[in-house]
C-alpha cells in the first residue's frame, strides 16, 4: 500500500473524532493568516479539505469553492457541514473531476505535514494554478518548539514533517514557482509559529 493510501485510510478512521477542541483552535489561528492570501469572493480549489474547515471559512467570505479530498469519510463530514449551514460547494474524492481545471487560488492547508517528499505535491498544485493566480500552502514549521511537539507526536498517528522556511525556497524554485510572502501562525510571530504560511506564484 502507498504512502497516499495509508495517508488516506488513517483519516478515514479519524474522520469521527477529527474535529476537537485543539485542532480547531490550532486551525482558526491557521486561518487568521490564511484569509490575508485570499481575497473575499475567490474562486478557489480547497486541496485537501478535509471535514471543511477552510472550505467552510471561504464559503463565508462568498467564496466559490471545490473541496477536493483523499477521505471519503473526511469528505461526507464536510458535506454534511455545509449542507447543515446552508452553503453549496463541489466536493469530491474524485481526482479526475480536477483534470485539466485551474483556479485563480489553490489552497493546500495542512497536507504538506505528511510529504516526505514536497515536490509532487507541488507540481500537482501548481498545474491547477491559473495563470497569475496563487496557491498558498502551510506545514509545520521546524524552527518552532511547537513545530516538534506536533512532530513528536504524529509518530503515533501519520507521521508529519517538520521545514525551515527557508526549504520552501527550494522547493519551490524545482516546481517552478516562486514564493511570494512568508507568514507565520500559531503564534503570528516569525519563526516562532507553529504553521509556515506561504504564498506561491507559478513560474512562467
Amino acid at each position: 500500500m502507498s504512502s497516499t493510501d495509508e495517508v488516506g485510510r488513517h483519516f478515514d478512521e479519524r474522520a469521527a473524532r477529527y474535529d476537537n477542541w485543539i485542532s480547531n483552535f490550532a486551525g482558526e489561528q491557521e486561518l487568521r493568516v490564511v484569509r490575508k492570501f485570499v481575497p473575499a469572493g475567490s474562486k478557489v480549489l480547497d486541496y485537501g479539505c478535509g471535514t471543511g474547515r477552510t472550505t467552510l471559512d471561504l464559503l463565508r467570505r462568498g467564496c466559490e469553492v471545490t473541496g477536493y479530498d483523499l477521505s471519503p469519510e473526511m469528505l461526507a463530514r464536510a458535506k454534511v457541514k455545509a449542507e447543515e449551514q446552508g452553503y453549496e460547494a463541489e466536493l469530491t474524492a474524485d481526482p479526475a473531476q480536477l483534470a485539466g481545471r485551474t483556479w485563480p487560488v489553490v489552497a493546500c492547508i495542512g497536507v504538506l505535514d505528511y510529504a516526505p517528499n514536497p515536490l509532487p505535491l507541488l507540481r500537482t498544485l501548481r498545474s491547477h494554478v491559473a495563470p497569475g493566480g496563487r496557491l498558498v500552502v502551510t506545514y509545520p514549521n521546524a524552527t518552532s518548539v511547537l513545530g516538534w511537539t506536533y512532530i513528536v507526536a504524529s509518530r503515533w498517528t501519520v507521521p508529519a514533517y517538520a521545514r525551515t522556511p527557508w526549504f520552501a525556497e527550494v522547493a519551490a524554485a524545482a516546481a517552478r514557482m516562486r514564493v511570494e510572502c512568508v507568514r507565520f501562525a500559531f503564534p503570528a510571530l516569525p519563526g516562532l509559529g507553529h504553521t509556515v504560511v506561504l504564498g506561491l506564484r507559478p513560474v512562467e
